[in-house]
């Protein structure tokens, strides 16, 4: 799905701190990710399972979520969004109506703001074309 590049783009313009992204539907498959030396590297099988993690979206706290082998704490979610952090570094996802978009961002708690307003807008306008 070449075309989804551009989004990606758009995603990672919208943040400085985002180092890697990605978007898949809603089935986990990769419709489009960040490449090269800043490749999205999670495999098919995190990909489902991470989406999945959407279907009962409350209980994700309490185990974490995993995105590229690495564990990440999940101190907290709300509709059709989940936040991920490790260290320096954290994840945004939010779910559209058919797809699942994942920033993966490095940097203090103050840039996680951007990284969630950038990934929060792009799926808003997701939504708003029928995806």
């Amino acid at each position: 799905m070449a075309g989804w590049d551009a989004y990606i783009n758009s995603l990672t313009g919208g943040s400085q701190a985002i180092k890697r992204a990605a978007i898949v539907g809603l089935d986990g498959s990769i419709w489009a990710r960040t490449e090269g030396g800043s490749m999205f590297k999670a495999t098919d099988s995190e990909l489902k399972t991470f989406v999945s993690l959407f279907n009962n979206i409350d209980s994700v706290p309490s185990t974490g979520a995993d995105l590229e082998g690495i564990h990440y704490i999940v101190p907290r979610t709300e509709p059709n969004l989940i936040f991920g952090k490790k260290d320096k570094s954290g994840f945004f996802a939010a779910k559209s109506k058919s797809a699942v978009l994942i920033a993966v961002y490095e940097g203090e708690n103050q840039v996680s703001a951007d990284v969630r307003n950038a990934v929060e807008k792009l799926t808003t306008y997701l939504e708003s074309i029928g995806y």
